[in-house]
């Protein structure tokens, strides 16, 4: 007999759909089972951090030219490390009078600038 997660046995409970859910999730089957046999089955599970887009807030000081890579740090992470290298593709930055917030997000494995606050 299956079980909870606390280890007594589980009493089978009866699951309600709408007609336009049940319609949704029928749909869904028929593609999947149209499909092709040899693709891999559908994987429910947590996506790795290795193929998710990240973004991050980032201080950064000097000028950053155009398609020039700068050194940044994280904000409000301790943890090393906390700096990567960004490509700003899109527009020079001047110097900020002290240090400049940036907004940078992850592609794969490269860093690029996505806006820049100087004050």
């Amino acid at each position: 007999m299956p079980q909870r997660p606390d280890g007594q046995p589980a009493r089978p409970q009866r699951v309600t759909f709408t007609k336009g859910s049940a319609e949704r999730i029928a749909a869904v089957v028929r593609d999947y089972e149209a499909g092709d046999r040899a693709e891999a089955p559908l994987r429910f599970g947590v996506v790795s951090s290795d193929s998710r887009k990240t973004f991050r807030i980032a201080t950064f000081s000097g000028a950053w030219s155009i398609n020039a890579t700068k050194t940044v740090t994280f904000k409000y992470q301790t943890s090393t490390p906390n700096t990567a290298s960004a490509l700003n593709l899109f527009a020079a930055v001047p110097a900020p009078a002290s240090s400049g917030d940036c907004a940078i997000a992850k592609d794969g494995t490269a860093w690029f600038l996505i806006a820049a606050v100087c004050s």
